[in-house]
């Protein structure tokens, strides 16, 4: 089984999708995820921690992340506002684009980026930062200016010698990769469910504690952590989306009772379920 993001990412036509995301903004601590697009995550202010594989970014204001197509990552934001490009860069091409040989080899993991970019240079960041200015509502300029920047920037990483062939740890990460993903696939498709951890880990063929340990490893939480703040997630986006009780968003989105809720979201969002949805500016429903 093989679990991603299922959101698409712009479409087929310009397949690009361009997120200013904001301590406001209901994915701003993101969840454990991977997707087809690579993303480019550039920061504005503020940190984020940035898990990508079995790897830690620490990120500041300016600094550039390129997560490849098919990386597993989620990030810990702090006072951050950071931009996501997300770009499906063979969608971009004709059949017989010259430059479609070596993006699908991006695409298909065969060539690996090295993830951060930046540093004295500050090409990258600058691009980041024109790519996030355009402006959608200029329907004729926005796709022409947009590609064009993304190529720009693509093609200064290739320029640059930033790639590299996957050899000896290719089979092993993929290997690692597609079993977290088929436990993720799992907590995400029955988390109104009480389910267990021997249940998770016999999803990605593994014993328990061996699960438990690259999970953390990978993501740097416990499998119940994740689960748990993935619930939390459904249940932020019930609170602003739905009229259900408290009582009921706790209980449909897997939690064992309204009180444990309450304090779970308290102590990941530094307010009430009932505050949450005041701010969303929705009447509190009883």
């Amino acid at each position: 089984m093989d679990y991603r993001e299922k959101k698409a990412h712009g479409d087929d036509a310009f397949p690009v999708e361009i997120l200013k995301i904001t301590p406001n903004h209901f994915r701003y601590r993101m969840n454990l995820h991977w997707h087809p697009e690579h993303e480019i995550l550039y920061v504005e202010s503020g940190s984020i921690r940035v898990t990508l594989n079995e790897t830690a970014h620490n990120l500041k204001k300016g600094d550039v992340l390129l997560i490849q197509s098919g990386a597993l990552h989620s990030a810990i934001p702090k006072d951050c506002v950071y931009d996501c490009i997300l770009v499906n860069l063979p969608l971009f091409m004709k059949e017989n684009d010259a430059c479609m040989p070596f993006a699908e080899k991006l695409q298909n993991g065969e060539l690996w980026a090295e993830p951060l970019l930046g540093g004295s240079d500050s090409f990258y960041a600058d691009a980041c930062e024109k790519i996030a200015a355009l402006d959608p509502a200029e329907t004729d300029a926005y796709p022409f200016l947009a590609k064009g920047l993304i190529f720009g920037f693509f093609g200064r990483l290739i320029a640059e010698k930033r790639f590299r062939r996957e050899h000896l740890n290719w089979n092993s990460r993929v290997n690692l990769s597609g079993r977290l993903k088929a436990a993720v696939s799992y907590i995400e498709k029955n988390y109104a469910l009480p389910i267990r951890l021997p249940e998770i880990a016999k999803q990605a063929e593994m014993s328990a504690g061996h699960f438990s340990r690259c999970f953390k490893t990978v993501t740097n939480m416990t499998p119940f952590e994740y689960m748990t703040r993935y619930r939390l997630s459904k249940a932020q986006y019930a609170l602003v989306s739905t009229d259900m009780s408290i009582t009921e968003i706790a209980l449909d989105c897997g939690f064992t009772d309204a009180s444990y809720f309450i304090c779970a979201f308290r102590k990941a969002f530094g307010m009430t379920p009932r505050q949450y949805r005041m701010t969303a500016g929705r009447k509190p429903a009883e």
